[in-house]
């Protein structure tokens, strides 16, 4: 199941909600009900987690680490009045969470909008996580909408657009209809996939100018049905196309949903205009896998 949710934007205002249009992920979902349904401005498309399996975690990548300070949660407007045990944590990496919000019983109520504001320590985070562990009206986690606000003020760091994304793209081979473009078109569902069983391959992004770039952010499917896989992989940089040098030296980079299927790689700036990522082992598919090819200057 490949659901297809709202295309990502380059990034909100700082004074606005910071997770509006944001990649998101969960550790579960219960057939359409997709994490991106809880960022996408719609608020009677919902995320509902799988039934009867408690805990389950909701979480939005802001692009920038903010110094947060509040949510706002909200499910359709008209559904039944209930309860969902929650708590809210934060990371600057996507990998190691603090708490900001201990577990308690927040109330969702019609007659209130259904919305529920949850206050939280001023705290420099990237990535936020809803952490649901009761439900009293229905036996899973859900969440039609997420905001997240900040401080008022500049980020920390300042907000990055992704220089890859609708760049031409180019390949050493696809399946079906994997193409490289996938990996640049802004939709974390969709992705490239190599030939199999014939590495290396390789798939790369024309930046369209020479730019100091210093991080680049890889990642697959955020669904937990891309299970945990190491892909043995290099970064590459030209500024013609013809000769490569090497950014990020070949290693085995885990995506795991549980944090989001998502690998970030820093190195020193360089000016570079075509990015490759070159793949030699997959221990999930025998092919070079890639959902989204974001590139960052330095």
């Amino acid at each position: 199941m490949r659901p297809t949710p709202p295309v990502v934007g380059s990034g909100p205002p700082p004074t606005g909600n910071l997770a509006a249009g944001r990649p998101a992920s969960a550790s579960s979902q219960n057939g359409p009900f997709t994490a991106g349904n809880a960022v996408d401005g719609d608020r009677n498309s919902y995320w509902e987690a799988t039934n009867n399996a408690f805990p389950q975690w909701w979480q939005v990548d802001l692009g920038a680490a903010y110094q947060v300070n509040r949510l706002v949660l909200a499910l359709p407007a008209g559904w039944e009045a209930r309860t969902q045990t929650l708590s809210v944590q934060g990371s600057t990496d996507g990998t190691a969470f603090t708490t900001l919000a201990a577990p308690a019983g927040i109330r969702f109520d019609p007659a209130t909008g259904n919305t529920a504001s949850v206050t939280v320590p001023t705290t420099t985070a990237r990535h936020i996580r809803v952490t649901v562990t009761g439900n009293t009206a229905w036996p899973a986690a859900q969440l039609a909408h997420v905001e997240v606000y900040a401080t008022t003020g500049t980020p920390n760091p300042p907000p990055q657009v992704d220089l890859a994304r609708g760049r031409p793209t180019a390949e050493s081979s696809h399946v079906q209809s994997y193409g490289s473009g996938n990996v640049v078109d802004g939709n974390p569902d969709s992705y490239w996939e190599s030939a199999n069983n014939a590495f290396p391959q390789w798939v790369q992004v024309d930046l369209g100018t020479a730019t100091a770039i210093g991080r680049v952010v890889l990642r697959l499917p955020p669904s937990a049905a891309w299970q945990t896989r190491t892909q043995t992989l290099s970064i590459q940089g030209s500024t013609d196309g013809a000769a490569w040098s090497t950014l990020v030296a070949s290693a085995g980079r885990v995506f795991d949903p549980a944090t989001g299927n998502q690998v970030t790689l820093a190195f020193s700036a360089a000016p570079t205009r075509y990015v490759r990522v070159r793949f030699t082992g997959n221990t999930g598919w025998p092919a070079g896998q890639l959902a989204q090819l974001e590139v960052y200057s330095a």
